[in-house]
């Protein structure tokens, strides 16, 4: 497996990933170049270059547990923004309902992903908050898009 192919067999789908470019239309939206299904390179930005992971953690805590868990989850993302693997590590806290939370992280690739798991922090961080949590936590991973991984 390459280091770009992780998002095709996660996806546990026979489908492959084609590159796509996007080019903005005189009414400033943005599309993809060339006809439906045809996906062909062009000198747009790329759409997909297929290698950075991102994934968003949704959380909703507990109440009472707002304060601690903000605390514990910036000491983990305070450690995790220095691991070589990890481009951005972010919390965000929901305006209108301070128990819910993202966690938008962005790995160079998978393998980035394993090791942040096996960390003295990240294993910290999560028993730590596992109490806290007033449902289990919803992750979803994305394929970066735009702009492409040489921006983060």
């Amino acid at each position: 497996m390459n280091a770009c192919s992780w998002a095709t067999s996660r996806r546990r789908s026979r489908r492959s990933i084609r590159p796509l470019t996007i080019t903005a239309t005189d009414d400033g939206r943005l599309a993809p170049d060339g006809p439906p299904g045809n996906h062909a390179a062009s000198p747009s930005a790329p759409l997909y270059d297929g290698c950075m992971l991102i994934v968003h953690v949704q959380i909703h805590v507990k109440p009472d547990f707002v304060e601690a868990f903000r605390r514990s989850t910036i000491a983990n993302a305070r450690q995790s923004v220095k691991e070589p693997g990890i481009a951005r590590f972010d919390l965000l806290q929901q305006a209108d309902d301070p128990t819910r939370f993202i966690l938008e992280e962005a790995y160079v690739d998978a393998g980035a992903l394993s090791k942040h798991r096996e960390t003295e922090h990240y294993l910290t961080w999560r028993n730590t908050v596992a109490e806290m949590m007033a449902e289990p936590r919803v992750r979803v991973e994305y394929a970066n898009i735009f702009p492409g991984d040489e921006g983060w």
